[in-house]
């Protein structure tokens, strides 16, 4: 065949592709498009519908609805992409056959055994960890010595961010122990030294005095402050412990309160002391 006719039925071909070429391009950006969009109003909706819920008492609290609406969104982003990607690949390039991906489909099972283990075992724990109601979004959470407040949880991880504006994102399959800082009463426990010039009677008495300016200006206790006494006896001074039980994980913020008005109190009754101090602090 001679080589000009060649060139000139291959520019034929590629003049007559280019239409079908960019109709092609334009109806995998219309699915593109279509697919961010479902999402962003699918996650909307599903926002609205939670919301709605915290109105009723019998579908739980809210934290857990906020942790579940998050759940449902990213699990309709994954469904609406997977299902655009096939819809391309199939309908609109015609690279593969639908029945060719059922198949892959079948052998991609497979290969997520062996292949994609730490993917399945994320999902499969965030499913847990939901329907246990382990954590949910807002808890303060301690997860492997990772300190935060719970901000999404996902189908494959969760993220929680710390005090200092850190943010850890965390597999679902690696949370293996959890403690959460936000179910229940929490108690706050605080440390007063005092020197052995002052007696213990008054010094009990002093904190005592501060357990009593908590009570009536804190509205997180659950009950009431208390003197524990004398737990501790060192060389130059000794410990007197006072207690509060709170709502929730408000102890870190009572503990500061706390300290406050027993220094305080102390300076009123013109006694010099020891730091005020957390428990486990051996300065």
């Amino acid at each position: 065949m001679d080589l000009g006719l060649m060139w000139a039925e291959a520019y034929k071909s590629i003049v007559n592709y280019i239409p079908e070429l960019l109709w092609k391009l334009f109806l995998v950006a219309v699915i593109i498009l279509a697919s961010i969009i479902i999402t962003r109003i699918g996650r909307s909706i599903i926002a609205r519908l939670i919301q709605r819920q915290k109105g009723f008492k019998f579908y739980g609290d809210g934290k857990r609805l906020d942790t579940l609406s998050t759940i449902l969104g990213s699990l309709l982003i994954y469904t609406v992409y997977f299902v655009a990607a096939v819809t391309i690949l199939t309908n609109v390039l015609n690279l593969f056959d639908i029945n060719t991906v059922l198949t892959a489909a079948g052998i991609g099972g497979i290969a997520l055994g062996f292949g994609a283990q730490s993917l399945v075992r994320d999902i499969i724990s965030g499913f847990f960890i939901l329907a246990e109601n382990q954590f949910a979004v807002g808890d303060v959470v301690d997860i492997g010595g990772m300190v935060g407040t719970v901000e999404e949880m996902e189908l494959r991880v969760t993220r929680i961010r710390n005090y200092n504006g850190e943010l850890y994102i965390i597999p679902n399959g690696e949370i293996k122990v959890v403690t959460n800082h936000t179910r229940g009463n929490r108690l706050a426990v605080v440390d007063t030294r005092i020197p052995y010039e002052i007696d213990i009677e008054k010094a009990n008495e002093v904190v005592d005095k501060a357990c009593k300016l908590l009570e009536q200006e804190s509205e997180v206790l659950a009950e009431a402050p208390q003197v524990i006494g004398v737990t501790e006896l060192r060389e130059t001074y000794y410990v007197v412990r006072a207690t509060a039980k709170t709502l929730g994980a408000e102890h870190w913020g009572v503990e500061r309160e706390f300290r406050k008005k027993i220094i305080a109190c102390f300076e009123e009754e013109n006694i010099k002391l020891g730091v005020a101090f957390p428990v486990g602090d051996d300065a």
